[in-house]
């Protein structure tokens, strides 16, 4: 991301219908984890300080990040954090082993910078107590991929299923997952087919265009909109304790150490 993509996020996060609704569908599954009034946790990727804030109530957090301007504005949303700047890379050898209860990852695999999922889950998987949990969102499926994904240096879109692998090849057992927000997927698959038929230019984040239009993606939208949309979500997850929707443009997985 850029510095003034840093800069958006840290004044909408608290306010956008997304980031409110994916915090609230965290919580359910947080909820049920039981980490105790003592767990160390590690927020992966932590951006402008958002998700560590949020953490906080669950016990004492790390935040990390490799970029100093997200780290600027995380100090500012979550000063009883500890936050360190180093890359999520080398992840396995930033921490002693066994150090968190919990370990999540919120939509940062997903981008160009992750050079080897594998490895990276593979370092937190080290870094996990025995009992610990890795939770952990994602852009999910391919066909959906489009210009807002090459904006936010994307490199893939994934399914459950890869994280069941990475999971097990980790030495972690996969305990549950779901994809969410339906009600967007027709409207990002029309973007995406959209895209791939009528667009062969070279839409970079450093391109003016691309600016405004990734600015554009994660503005806040209208009150009664963004409302609307925040409690669509909150139906939606509330549903998903029922009956699980097999498709969504992001998904949430959980595994255990």
């Amino acid at each position: 991301m850029q510095p003034q993509q840093y800069h958006q996020l840290a004044e909408t996060e608290d306010r956008h219908w997304w980031h409110r609704s994916r915090q609230t569908l965290t919580a359910r599954y947080l909820d049920r984890m039981a980490l105790g009034d003592h767990a160390r946790i590690l927020d992966v990727g932590c951006g402008a300080g958002g998700t560590t804030r949020f953490l906080l109530r669950y016990g004492s957090v790390v935040g990390l990040d490799r970029s100093e301007h997200s780290l600027a504005h995380a100090r500012r949303k979550a000063p009883t954090a500890w936050l360190v700047q180093g890359d999520a890379n080398q992840l396995g050898s930033l921490f002693a082993p066994a150090s968190f209860d919990l370990i999540t990852f919120f939509n940062v695999l997903y981008h160009q910078w992750m050079t080897d999922d594998q490895a990276i889950i593979d370092g937190a998987a080290r870094l996990l107590r025995p009992g610990g949990h890795l939770l952990l969102t994602e852009p999910a499926f391919q066909i959906l991929w489009r210009r807002h994904d090459r904006l936010d240096m994307g490199k893939r879109r994934y399914q459950i299923r890869d994280f069941r692998q990475f999971f097990e090849r980790a030495g972690l057992g996969y305990k549950t997952g779901q994809y969410f927000n339906a009600l967007a997927v027709p409207a990002c698959l029309f973007l995406a087919l959209s895209d791939k038929m009528g667009s062969s230019r070279d839409d970079t984040a450093t391109d003016t265009g691309g600016h405004s239009h990734q600015a554009a993606e994660m503005a806040v939208p209208g009150a009664s909109l963004n409302e609307a949309l925040r409690r669509y979500m909150g139906l939606e997850s509330w549903l998903l304790g029922a009956v699980p929707i097999p498709l969504g443009v992001t998904l949430l997985a959980v595994a255990r150490k």
